[in-house]
């Protein structure tokens, strides 16, 4: 038995374990640390994977990312961290600051050589205490690669894009997967990375780069429209290909000078226009990207992953447009997935190809008995009511339907940034007034992002009008345009242009999830509710069961749900 297990210790640092092919645990440190996003050696997820790890298995390691760049910051750790405070608005820039950063960005585009890969082994291997055999180094695109090959059961080959800020010394990369093999066929400069220049745009409209990447796209869509001609953004980049008809990109700024560049752009227009021509940028080259690839290798399947493909309204049109038949996202697609990708690149490398995941609820599962415990008790030092409802199903359809806002807690924490119905906050979809609520007093979030809808996958042909029975969305992955008849139906959970980012959960799935939204639909008609991240503003979402009630009591929700308890903190 041969456990892989992979670690990812830069931005949203994480760790992944796969024994024999099987995913049987991966998890983000912040979820550990209560630190947003964290940076760092993942020390405590690693803990919580070791655990895991069955008796007498024989375990390899799996890191990735060797450029000069990160291995400065491996060597040096406090860099890390105060770029972490820098880049979350916890720290003041310095005097330096516009300097340090055009150094960052010139230094990351540095590819890594025989010597940095030499030491990141050697580092790795010591920190863990291993012989450096037992330390497989990834690349950084081939980790995001691996991820959109294995993450799903294709039907055959399959053409593999990735396209990120930077790693490695490159912003994307294309593949081709066939019979478990990837092989790569082309790049992308790290200086002509599309991931950057909107990594640049989100700095330069006040947001959090690497964070708040959503919000621009949000704001996007209440701007007045700009003509393709009249966007600046759009004549800084060329798409071509290559002898093989493989798609290329160059930039004509360099990511040293692209600050300066985009400031002058905002200058003479409004936020608005600005996050627009921005996201029509990626709206234009991306899913000509997608189309090149998937014609150039003449196969009908598209996997993606990277940052960039977190841009869940590009992942529309690339589903729409780029001639595929069949189109994978993996959920995780940022850096926070890399522990994944990488355990899954060193195992398919060794002739153990990974097995395609069935759900997402990879991080730590707590004892139905500890659950019990650990709330009866919490709950008696706060003098909180806690029921056991006949049904816990029914009685929280009936508190949603009737109105209110419910805490749910269940089974095993997610993987990814995406709540996907174990650590929710669940709402009723057609109220602004309670989307508003939770907008300005819960998450305190930007009035204009939107919150997100969870539908029984036989309810999307209902409320969607660009969906096909090809599309499974169980991850959130893509957006979808809502019936203009159905708007009022599901109008929380909508944007300003009228769409919105499902997940569909299978009629078929056997969840405690999947009974309440049926549920709900015997209630409301519409089997579909408001879903978002069970977190308060600028927290990672919650691990463990205190966490949720400290989360709970906190906040201004009434109701919470944990396993088959609810509490209730001002009883009738």
């Amino acid at each position: 038995m041969k456990a892989i297990i992979g670690i990812w210790d830069g931005h949203d640092a994480g760790v992944a374990l796969v024994v024999d092919g099987t995913t049987r645990f991966a998890a983000n440190e912040e979820r550990y640390t209560r630190r947003k996003l964290e940076v760092g050696f993942p020390a405590r997820s690693l803990a919580e994977a070791m655990r895991h790890v069955p008796p007498g298995a024989e375990v390899h390691y799996a890191v990735t990312t060797s450029d000069p760049a990160k291995c400065l910051t491996r060597f040096i750790p406090s860099l890390k961290e105060s770029y972490y405070r820098l880049r979350r608005r916890k720290d003041f820039p310095g005097a330096l600051y516009s300097l340090k950063r055009r150094f960052k960005y010139g230094f990351t585009q540095l590819p890594p050589s025989s010597f940095f890969q030499a030491y990141t082994r050697a580092y790795f291997a010591k920190k863990l205490g291993v012989p450096r055999e037992r330390v497989t180094l990834i690349d950084h695109h081939e980790a995001h690669a691996a991820r959109a090959a294995f993450g799903t059961k294709w039907d055959g080959p399959a053409a593999i894009m990735t396209l990120d800020g930077i790693g490695d010394g490159l912003s994307g990369s294309f593949w081709r997967l066939e019979r478990g093999q990837l092989t790569r066929l082309n790049t992308i400069r790290g200086r002509d990375s599309l991931g950057l220049f909107f990594e640049h745009v989100t700095t330069q409209m006040g947001m959090r780069e690497l964070e708040d990447e959503g919000k621009v796209m949000a704001l996007a869509t209440l701007a007045s429209p700009v003509p393709d001609a009249e966007n600046p953004f759009l004549k800084w980049f060329t798409l071509g290909a290559d002898d093989n008809g493989y798609p290329t990109i160059g930039c004509s700024i360099a990511p040293m000078r692209m600050a300066s560049a985009i400031a002058r752009v905002a200058w003479h227009w409004p936020r608005e226009q600005v996050c627009y021509m921005a996201q029509r940028t990626l709206e234009i080259l991306v899913p000509a990207i997608a189309a090149r690839i998937t014609k150039a290798t003449g196969v009908q399947n598209l996997g993606y992953a990277g940052g960039v493909a977190s841009n869940i309204k590009v992942n529309r049109l690339i589903r729409l447009y780029s001639g595929a038949s069949r189109f994978f996202v993996f959920p995780h697609m940022g850096d926070g997935g890399l522990a994944i990708g990488a355990a899954w690149a060193a195992g398919a490398r060794s002739g153990t190809v990974p097995h395609p995941l069935p759900h997402l609820f990879l991080g730590t599962d707590f004892d139905g008995a500890f659950i019990h415990r650990e709330t009866e008790k919490l709950a008696q030092q706060l003098g909180v009511s806690v029921r056991r409802p006949d049904d816990i199903v029914a009685e929280t359809a009936r508190l949603i339907a009737e109105g209110q806002v419910v805490m749910w807690y269940q089974g095993a924490m997610e993987l990814g940034p995406r709540a996907l119905g174990h650590r929710s906050i669940l709402a009723r979809p057609d109220s602004l007034e309670v989307k508003d609520d939770l907008n300005l007093r819960l998450k305190r979030r930007v009035w204009f992002q939107p919150f997100c809808p969870s539908m029984l996958a036989s309810e999307a042909l209902r409320l969607l009008s660009d969906y096909r029975p090809s599309d499974e969305n169980p991850y959130m992955t893509c957006g979808f345009q809502v019936r203009k008849d159905m708007l009022p139906r599901i109008v929380g959970v909508v944007g300003p242009d009228g769409s919105c980012r499902p997940q569909m959960v299978s009629d078929a799935a056997l969840s405690r999830y999947r009974q309440l939204l049926g549920a709900i639909g015997q209630r409301t008609g519409v089997g579909v509710v408001l879903n978002t991240s069970f977190n308060l503003h600028g927290e990672p979402v919650v691990n463990t069961p205190a966490e949720a009630i400290d989360t709970w009591w906190r906040s201004e929700v009434e109701h919470l749900v944990i396993d088959d308890m609810l509490l209730q903190k001002h009883p009738a």
